[in-house]
């Protein structure tokens, strides 16, 4: 090598390269995480920071669009059992029935052959007759008659629950 070689500057290659470009990246990711630091840091003075108190805003009256719903308490009270007489009756066609009559309703119930059959009083009807369309019970004092449709009456008499 001579001596002119040596006092000349050595000439760089063009482009960055691999190891280049991962190196700016990484020097520019620096430089923009300690300018955000920067930006988000207040200078400490020693004296505590007062936060601005802010007041809460009233909330925005609406008028409702719908009923409160009704308060429910904490601890439910018992709810009185209702007011019912309760009979059961042998009848002539060979099934038990059960008749629940419920006085503040106004309204009888018919038990036979496990399915329940309310009835009303008839409007202008006598004392002692419920009814439903295609179904009609007459009661006594210890008997029950059975009117279904247009088929035979059916008789029951009262027995001792089962």
């Amino acid at each position: 090598m001579s001596l002119q070689q040596l006092h000349q500057p050595r000439q760089r290659p063009q482009g960055l390269g691999p190891l280049g470009v991962l190196r700016l990246a990484a020097f520019s990711l620096l430089a923009m995480l300690a300018l955000a630091l920067a930006a988000c840091e207040r200078p400490h003075t020693g004296a505590p920071v007062a936060v601005p108190a802010v007041a809460p805003a009233p909330a925005p009256t609406l008028a409702p669009t719908h009923p409160p719903a009704a308060h429910i308490p904490s601890e439910a009270a018992p709810i009185p059992p209702t007011p019912m007489q309760r009979a059961h009756f042998a009848c002539t066609d060979g099934l038990r029935v059960e008749w629940r009559y419920f006085p503040l309703q106004g309204v009888a119930v018919l038990v036979r052959a496990g399915r329940n059959h309310e009835l009303h009083p008839p409007p202008g009807g006598s004392a002692g007759v419920f009814a439903q369309p295609g179904l009609e019970v007459q009661l006594g004092a210890e008997s029950l008659r059975i009117h279904l449709g247009a088929g035979p009456s059916i008789d029951c008499q009262r027995v001792a629950a089962s």
